[in-house]
């Protein structure tokens, strides 16, 4: 059979068999080039799928990929420019279309991490069913790649940032390797409350909260770098600071043990509070004004303690002075409370007692003695006085031989007594007979 072949082509035409060699080559070569096409279009049972997206991102027809979860399932068959984005038409593997769901979304990822060649990851969602359509421009997403980042960066903060590379990777050296492992083995019992936080970080309103709060980030880094090097030394010092954390990790580990009952206990406190402060609240509302009118007041109280500043000056060494007699005050006090306690009881009845009655009432003789009919009705502490002035009026008198006390005895009809009948009675019936009149 093949020296049949050969004899065929001795005789053949030497120029036929070149053109036929050239057009086997083309065809080979033009196969070889659109193999995947063709693979594509002779494969039986492919699906169609297209998706919206912001831009094509380098995608190119019969030699991008399609995958899910990292398998290739198809291949972009089509990228078409549709207003500000772009349709994609991909062809996939039998029975991959019912696997996406009825919601399924679409993300154009890079290989690598610098970009290069990319692919289109398909990620199911939805209630199961087949799906048919196009993914909506809501459900796709384009990739951010590292060196737009880069570029987005300001001169100094990429300056920055090659120092703080190099600044880990002396941290991640071989000094700090062991205490490295150390963190990573303990990390993972750590960051199993993480979730909870990073929800908490999203605030009650996530729309919202969490944007407000990152927003404020480069004024942040602004004032972070204004002043070359703080930031260098601060973070320098971060060694000694790591350090003595790890030399204290039991006593930090116990600390942190012990802050869930320290929370409880500030929580029970602040509830407490809670009422005490809302009674604060009430007594302020009504004490504004009193604190209004003392505004005043005090602004008028302001020249008075001015002018008083010297007194309050010189009272400073008086009370200095003071102190000493004070101190002697404080037995003297001690000694009187004994004399008063023994002044308590019997004396003290006996003063504000009989003394007091006779002291305050009016003299009068008593009946059945000498002195019956004799007294008035002054009291006896003006009488006793009266005597006093008298005495002080009769002591003013002087002579050559100095102060003398004049003292003028005397006797009157009344002078006598004892007898059935008094001079002076008789005096007076003498003077005045019954009936006349003075």
């Amino acid at each position: 059979m093949v020296t049949r072949i050969l004899a065929r082509l001795e005789r053949a035409n030497p120029v036929r068999i070149g053109v036929i060699a050239i057009v086997l080559v083309s065809v080979l070569g033009v196969s070889l080039f659109q193999k995947q096409k063709l693979s594509t279009y002779l494969t039986p049972g492919m699906e169609t799928v297209s998706a919206q997206f912001a831009g094509d991102y380098r995608l190119r027809p019969f030699v991008t990929k399609v995958k899910v979860s990292g398998i290739a399932v198809g291949v972009v068959t089509s990228v078409e420019p549709d207003g500000d984005g772009a349709k994609v038409t991909m062809d996939l593997d039998s029975g991959t279309s019912a696997k996406l769901g009825a919601s399924p979304s679409a993300a154009i990822r890079p290989s690598t991490l610098l970009g290069g060649n990319y692919y289109v990851e398909l990620k199911p969602g939805g209630d199961p069913a087949r799906f048919k359509g196009t993914i909506p421009l809501a459900q796709t997403s384009v990739p951010v790649e590292l060196d737009r980042v880069l570029e987005a960066l300001q001169p100094d903060v990429r300056t920055s940032m090659r120092g703080t590379i190099a600044n880990s990777r002396q941290a991640l050296d071989a000094p700090t390797r062991k205490e490295i492992k150390e963190l990573l083995q303990h990390a993972p019992n750590s960051l199993d409350g993480a979730d909870g936080v990073l929800r908490a970080l999203r605030g009650e309103r996530p729309e919202k909260d969490l944007g407000a709060l990152v927003s404020g980030l480069e004024a942040t880094a602004r004032a972070l770098t204004k002043n070359r090097g703080d930031l260098d030394k601060a973070l320098a010092g971060l060694d000694g600071t790591a350090d003595v954390i790890g030399r204290n990790g039991p006593a930090l580990r116990d600390a942190v043990a012990d802050l869930p009952d320290s929370l409880r206990t500030a929580r029970e406190g602040l509830d407490a509070l809670d009422g005490t402060l809302t009674s604060v609240r009430e007594v302020s509302e009504s004490a504004r004004p009193t604190v209004r009118e003392l505004d005043g007041a005090l602004a008028s109280l302001e020249p008075a303690l001015r002018s008083a500043r010297p007194l309050m000056n010189e009272l400073v060494p008086t009370l200095n002075d003071l102190r000493p007699v004070v101190q002697d005050l404080l037995q003297t006090s001690v000694r009187a409370t004994e004399v008063l306690g023994d002044l308590d009881g019997k004396p003290l009845e006996r003063v504000t007692g009989p003394i007091t009655d006779m002291v305050l009432s009016p003299w009068h003789g008593p009946e059945g003695s000498l002195y019956e009919g004799n007294g008035n009705d002054t009291p006896f502490y003006q009488e006793l006085g009266y005597m006093a002035a008298g005495g002080s009026a009769s002591g003013n008198m002087t002579d050559r031989n100095g102060p003398t006390l004049h003292f003028q005895p005397g006797a009157g009809p009344g002078t006598v007594t004892g007898l059935p009948i008094s001079f002076e009675d008789l005096f007076r019936k003498l003077l005045r007979p019954d009936g006349s009149r003075p």
